[in-house]
């Protein structure tokens, strides 16, 4: 895995977002279609909100350190794995951020975090029935005008939170930050704003919406 996850949203236009499959899908194989072994087992138990088990522990040694469990590394294996870079998903990537340029703040989104996965942080931040509300799989998604706009109103719901909802939410995303990462100063409030802010924007302009992670 690489040392800086970056997880992009960005805004692009509608008839672009329409037919960007169309133009990389020659390059899908059966390959790109396999999972690794006990990859729908590790979805289930997911979907049951892990089954309750802490996925970090405290340093025996520093009780201020964090450390993952092996639930919490197989739960981030479990997203590192659930979108493959494969030659169709790379060569669409590379096609939605060309179109992504001149979008400014509110139409592009890109957040950073050493060490760990932002869209793992997220999803453990908000749990499995919410994360599910988000469009796409696990952060990589792509829609048209029309789906932004049918996405939105779920979108909503899962990421505009307020009071002691959105504390506990932006402690769990600090804390998968910090046990599972390297990055204790990560702006936990970016997850929840910032692609809600880029769905608006595209919704109100009339544009689809690309959204992926790479590592780097």
């Amino acid at each position: 895995m690489g040392s800086t996850g970056v997880w992009t949203v960005g805004a692009v236009p509608d008839q672009e977002a329409a037919t960007l499959p169309e133009e990389f899908v020659h390059l899908v194989t059966d390959r790109d279609f396999q999972r690794p072994d006990g990859y729908a087992d590790t979805l289930a138990w997911w979907s049951r909100d892990c089954d309750g088990e802490r996925l970090f522990t405290r340093d025996e040694q520093d009780p201020t350190v964090l450390l993952p469990t092996a639930a919490g590394r197989r739960f981030a294996d479990f997203v590192h794995d659930a979108n493959p870079e494969t030659a169709a998903t790379e060569a669409m990537r590379d096609a939605s951020l060309a179109l992504m340029v001149g979008n400014g703040s509110d139409g592009l989104s890109s957040v950073v975090a050493r060490k760990a996965s932002p869209i793992a942080a997220l999803y453990y931040g908000l749990g499995a029935s919410v994360a599910g509300l988000l469009p796409g799989w696990f952060g990589d998604f792509l829609l048209t005008a029309d789906g932004v706009c049918a996405a939105l109103p779920h979108a909503e719901r899962a990421l505009r939170l307020d009071g002691e909802r959105r504390a506990e939410v932006l402690e769990r995303i600090a804390e998968w930050m910090t046990g599972m990462g390297d990055d204790p100063d990560f702006v936990a409030g970016d997850l929840l704003d910032a692609p809600l802010r880029v769905l608006r924007y595209a919704a109100d302009a009339g544009l689809g919406v690309v959204a992926f992670t790479r590592w780097y």
